[in-house]
């Protein structure tokens, strides 16, 4: 069953089927309703936007109806038309007073009944670029310069509403509408935030982890969308969506963004904003100067084909009044946009009165606004001169054309650069919207019936194929795309109306991310309408993993080399593997790729060689049984052997194991033999005479006597000094009587 809000919505739809009957209709006294423009979504979206002209001042403006009913919002906590109104009244009140020339401007609202149904509207700016969801959905990509500039503006929109305490909470490309300058400006602050299970799934596919998680949105949230945002204009592609919030949440949990080699420098810096932990991210205000940061070493970018009026249309950005006329307003010379976008101010572009008819010549001058950081500055109003009906184009006045630029001057382009941006291409939205003003007072019937006309005379004579290929479907020939990357490839196809069909390949020669060939190939003509297939390079080609463990290193690293992978050694010890050979590989990038997965060629794996077995201690194994001490040398890897002579023992009984050969602690290989010596027990033996002695002499009279060496000092060759057993000094002459098997500890003169 349809909701209320639903059953609201096609109440709304059915009144304004027929958007062209407004046009003309003046809303709040005021504003004469002139083409309507369909938002994002087009009328499903409930909302209607109509170019308008204020009868007042005569300003070019924008107009946005939405039917009261519509409003209402149980999801969102409005459940009445007067609650509502109440949230449109705090939500423009809160948009009003976001002053920025990256954010929508709004310059009036009201209320309006048109059919008998109650509409709330507002006034704003024309944005006539159209949004970068249409630009997206017309198959065409940002080059990383170009993204570079739209998250910059993003950025200065997001820090100038965070430093008063407002977050968008909903940035998607819908959300993002260029002007005719080709800047974005960012729309829809102040909205309701909808809780997380009423999102839209065009909604959801942009939030941030916490805000899936029901976390409230925060600056933080937005930093996160605008990095997708940013992935998705230049790869056409969102990361980890799902076709719910709880989907969505899963795919993003911990996941860091999938960033490109192919974003060059933007793919650090668009990493961190998209971190899944919020409190990692870049503020807005940080984000937008790593940005900058960033631009020193991108290239130029050129500029971008917006989807909304043609490129020559007459409104463009305007700045503060003031200098019309001076020397900076018409230089050309200067030098990358980029290079200055850390330095320059940013110009405020607020509510500007128009630009006088009476410009003085010179080329079109289309202002971009700089980066973020310094001084907001006045920089001056851009002019578009009168245009003459001999040259409606302006093609052909000798004077360059100007786009872009900051606050140290504008940019000039090539006009025969731009004349080929500005071809005309009868699949355009503005061709469309000519051909719908032709049908007004008959045009369009006319033209319709001279080019029939002139298709059926052609085939009357005989060249039926031609007039198809000539009239009704021409051609183009393919440019080289050949190195460029698959965004700039795109927009440089979009002006022909080809289909666009891309095939991953993998490539030696070609970087990833940029083209290898195309079908047709560079040269051969293509029909409008017709598919054109990009071979884009995937990187290098895979490379299956083998198994190397017990081969030798140089033949392990003779079979890297034949595959085209890198290599490092390590050195570990092993049980198994002789020293010398291959105990193992990994590949750090990877480390969870085993045998019979791939790799690109050019990959690194860490060759782990083998330095035999492990140097291991004697265990000590002293009052064990014989069983138990063999068992506990075994399990080290040691060799048992028995001795047939038992010895004495002060602390061990008689039968269990009184000593090993080598001593415990001391450091051997594995398959050491270690000789077991049984106690025969307690027994009591004089202590030899050691007195004036040598080292030789001592030992030898120590063993004799089933006494144990100890710790030595001092110099063997001479004479011993002192001994001690167990810390207790012991006569060299008296001979005492001791315990057999005890330990004697050493000191020899210097």
């Amino acid at each position: 069953l349809a909701t209320p809000h639903e059953v609201q919505k096609a109440r709304f739809l059915r009144v304004m089927r027929d958007p062209q009957s407004a046009i003309g209709t003046v809303v709040g006294g005021r504003y004469e309703l002139g083409e309507p423009r369909l938002e994002g979504g087009g009328a499903s979206s409930g909302a209607l936007q109509f170019d308008t002209v204020d009868l007042s001042s005569r300003e070019q403006l924008s107009i946005r109806l939405v039917p009261v009913d519509l409003l209402v919002d149980p999801a969102a906590g409005v459940r009445t038309p007067s609650e509502a109104v109440e949230a449109f009244e705090a939500q423009v009140d809160l948009a009003s007073g976001l002053r920025h020339p990256c954010i929508e401007s709004i310059r009036d609202h009201g209320h309006v009944t048109l059919d008998g149904e109650q509409y709330v509207y507002t006034v704003s700016d024309r944005l006539a670029g159209g949004s970068l969801r249409e630009f997206l959905d017309r198959g065409r990509r940002l080059t990383p310069s170009q993204a570079l500039i739209v998250g910059i503006d993003i950025c200065r929109a997001l820090d100038a509403a965070a430093k008063v305490g407002v977050v968008h909470g909903d940035v998607r490309p819908s959300r993002l509408v260029f002007g005719m300058d080709r800047r974005i400006r960012v729309v829809g602050f102040g909205a309701p935030h909808r809780p997380v299970e009423h999102l839209t799934l065009d909604q959801v596919n942009y939030a941030a982890p916490e805000v899936l998680e029901g976390t409230p949105r925060t600056v933080s949230s937005d930093v996160y969308s605008v990095a997708l945002v940013l992935i998705e204009a230049m790869t056409g592609e969102v990361p980890f969506v799902g076709d719910s919030a709880s989907t969505a949440a899963a795919n993003r949990a911990g996941r860091l963004l999938p960033v490109s080699a192919e974003f060059g420098p933007l793919a650090q810096v668009i990493e961190r904003a998209g971190r899944p932990a919020a409190s990692e991210r870049f503020t807005p205000r940080e984000f937008g100067q790593q940005l900058v940061q960033a631009a020193e070493k991108m290239p130029r970018p050129t500029p971008i084909e917006i989807v909304g009026t043609g490129l020559f249309d007459t409104e463009v950005a305007t700045g503060a009044p003031g200098d019309l006329t001076g020397s900076g307003m018409l230089h050309s010379d200067v030098s990358h946009p980029l290079d200055r976008l850390a330095t320059g101010a940013m110009p405020p572009v607020l509510n500007p009165p128009p630009v006088p008819n009476q410009a003085p010549s010179g080329p079109i001058t289309i202002r971009t606004t700089p980066t973020i950081g310094g001084r907001e500055v006045d920089t001056g109003p851009v002019y578009v001169p009168p245009i003459d009906p001999a040259d409606p184009t302006g093609m052909t006045r000798g004077t360059p054309l100007s786009i872009g630029g900051d606050d140290t001057g504008p940019v000039s382009y090539d006009p025969e650069a731009l004349r080929i941006l500005a071809a005309d291409d009868a699949t355009s939205e503005s061709s469309r919207r000519g051909r719908r003003r032709a049908t007004r007072g008959g045009r369009r019937r006319i033209g319709r019936t001279i080019v029939i006309a002139v298709a059926v005379v052609a085939l009357l004579g005989g060249a039926g194929a031609g007039a198809w290929l000539t009239v009704l479907n021409p051609t183009s020939e393919v440019p080289v795309l050949a190195g460029m990357s698959e965004a700039e490839a795109r927009n440089e196809l979009s002006r022909f109306g080809w289909g666009v069909r891309i095939v991953l390949e993998r490539s030696d020669e070609v970087e990833t991310g940029e083209v290898i060939r195309s079908e047709p190939v560079a040269g051969e003509q293509l029909a409008k309408r017709g598919t054109l297939t990009l071979y884009v390079s995937e990187g290098p080609p895979l490379v299956e993993l083998v198994e190397l463990k017990g081969l030798s290193l140089d033949a392990a690293t003779a079979i890297l080399d034949t595959a085209g992978l890198e290599y490092t050694t390590e050195e570990v010890e092993d049980e198994e593997v002789p020293a010398g050979s291959i105990a193992g590989w990994v590949v750090p990038d990877q480390p969870s790729l085993t045998v019979g997965d791939t790799v690109v060629k050019g990959a690194s794996l860490t060759l782990r060689v083998s330095t035999g077995p492990a140097i291991r201690p004697v265990p000590v194994i002293a009052d064990m049984t014989v069983e138990e001490a063999t068992a506990a040398l075994q399990a080290a890897g040691l060799v048992v052997v028995t001795s047939p002579t038992r010895m004495p023992s002060p602390t061990v009984a008689a039968g269990k194991v009184a000593m090993s050969d080598p001593l415990p602690g001391t450091p051997v290989a594995k398959g050491t033999t270690v000789t077991i010596i049984i106690s025969s027990g307690k027994k009591s033996v004089q202590f030899p005479f050691l007195k004036g002695h040598e080292y030789a002499t001592v030992e030898r009279r120590l063993l004799q006597a089933q006494l144990i060496i100890g710790k030595v000092t001092g110099n063997k060759n001479k004479s011993i000094k002192s001994a001690s057993i167990n810390g207790k000094p012991i006569s060299l002459t008296a001979r005492p009587t001791v315990l057999a098997g005890q330990v004697v500890d050493l000191v020899f003169n210097n």
